[in-house]
Order: C-alpha cells, then structure tokens, then sequence
C-alpha cells in the first residue's frame, strides 16, 4: 500500500475506472467470459442462491453468474462502471441482476443473508483486503460460498516487490497483490473452508495490456512502465511476467517490438462452516 487513505483511494480507483470505463469494460465482458464460468464452477453456483458480485466493474462476473442464480447483485464504487453494466443486462434482456453502489470492505447485506459471494481482480486495488474476505465470511450463510479470482505474484517477497511497483507504474489505483499463500489464509482467518483453486495462465501483450489502462505509446506511464519491465529483462530479476520480445510485423510502421509478457490468475472458493 502506498500510504494513501481509504477515502483517497476510493478516490483513485473511482476516478481510474470512470477514465476506462469504456476500453476496460469492453475487455473484461469480452474476455473474462470463460473466467467467470470457471469460478460459477468453483462456488456450485445454482439457481436457488441469492448471490453478490462485489466491485463488479462492468458486470465481468455478474453478468455471467445471473444465468446460474437465482438473483445477483453487482455492487461497485464506481457509478460510471455501474452504468455500463446496467446497459449490458437491458441489452442481454438481463432481468435478475440488480446494481448497488458500494465498498467492497463495508458491505450493505446483512449477516447471513447471501448464498454466493465473489469478487475479480479487485483484491489489488483495495487497501485492506482482509477486510473484503471478512466481509464475504459475514454476509453468507452457513454453508454460502465465496469465490476470489485476482492476479498472482510469486511467493518471494522481492519478486512481488518489484512485480507491484510495475504494478503501479501502469495504473495508480493498484495497491498490492497477493501470493496466493496469502490469499489462502485469508479465507481460513476468516473462517472459510477451502474448497476449490485453480490457476490460470495466459500470454499478453505489453500494449493491449497498457491500453486497456488508458495509456499509449509515448504516454509518460507506458514509457515508464516499459523501462521497469524491460530493466528486469536486462537483469534476470522475477517478476512473474517471464517478459520476451514479441516479433516485429514487417508492416509496423513503428520498429520499437511489443513485449509478450504472461500473467497468473488464481481461483479460489470458501465455505463457510
């Protein structure tokens, strides 16, 4: 965490989703599509459960899970996110999902009042990610599940270190993501039963990846991010990326090669006793 408050990084990650609402949402609808079904695999999401998608984004869970639960609602900081989401459910005649605006660490459900709770890539934006488990541990049910999905930095605490100072060179709002140790032991401290996890690994591009932040070539941030990544290249340090040089299209009018870099997403889904 980079020692800003709670209310200055509610801040922060309202004004960064507002700016990329549009090009984020766009990807994560698309593209997540098999990584919400994985974690509706993991949770046994069914038609009988209330359920929440907590900083739901543009529905990339939510939108998903709606066709396996009874009703689900998305709940997010950002009424820009919201928006989107909601178009997303009318145009994709949607009619059990439902939009609140709300912190993933203060949750507005009363105790034991949910079925299915779970949460993507938002662990790393928040600035006490214990208090988001907990939270999840509380509003379900004995029995209710909960279902994390996030990026994954290695184990070695220097490795993560540099791997999330990257982090944050690409987006502001990125406080610190976890191992998956870590993660883990949140659910057990917050009474939740491993169930489940799974690990997925996939290929990325270095500019799609920086577009979907907002930013460009020659933008400061995607030049400042590409010379950290490139330093780790030069020097062999862990990052988790496992960065390499993309080939150059002979068509590219720019001769500077993207970078094929690999990000790690865990799964993992609690029960509560």
């Amino acid at each position: 965490m980079n020692g800003t408050s709670d209310r200055q990084q509610r801040e922060l990650i309202r004004d960064r989703f507002t700016r990329t609402a549009e090009v984020f949402g766009n990807f994560a609808v698309k593209e997540r599509v098999r990584e919400a079904e994985t974690l509706a695999r993991l949770v046994r999401a069914s038609e009988e459960d209330r359920a929440a998608d907590l900083a739901s984004g543009p529905g990339t869970l939510a939108l998903r899970f709606a066709k396996h639960v009874h009703w689900i609602v998305a709940l997010d900081l950002t009424p820009a996110m919201l928006h989107r989401a909601r178009k997303s459910a009318v145009s994709n005649g949607i009619s059990n999902l439902f939009f609140g605006l709300g912190d993933a660490q203060a949750l507005p459900f009363g105790d034991a009042s949910l079925d299915v709770v779970v949460t993507s890539y938002s662990l790393h934006h928040v600035p006490e990610p214990k208090r988001v488990i907990h939270e999840m541990a509380r509003v379900l049910r004995p029995g209710g599940r909960a279902g994390v999905l996030d990026m994954l930095v290695p184990e070695d605490p220097h490795a993560a270190g540099r791997r999330n100072r990257i982090e944050v060179a690409r987006d502001p709002s990125h406080t610190r993501a976890l191992p998956q140790s870590e993660i883990e032991k949140l659910f057990r401290d917050a009474g939740l039963r491993m169930i489940a996890n799974e690990l997925d690994q996939h290929t990325r591009s270095f500019d799609q990846w920086l577009h979907v932040a907002g930013w460009h070539r020659g933008d400061r941030e995607y030049v400042e991010t590409r010379r950290m990544l490139e330093a780790t290249m030069k020097s062999g340090e862990d990052t988790g990326f496992y960065p390499k040089f993309a080939p150059v299209d002979p068509q590219a009018t720019d001769p500077v090669p993207d970078i094929e870099l690999q990000q790690t997403s865990v799964f993992v889904a609690g029960e509560k006793s």
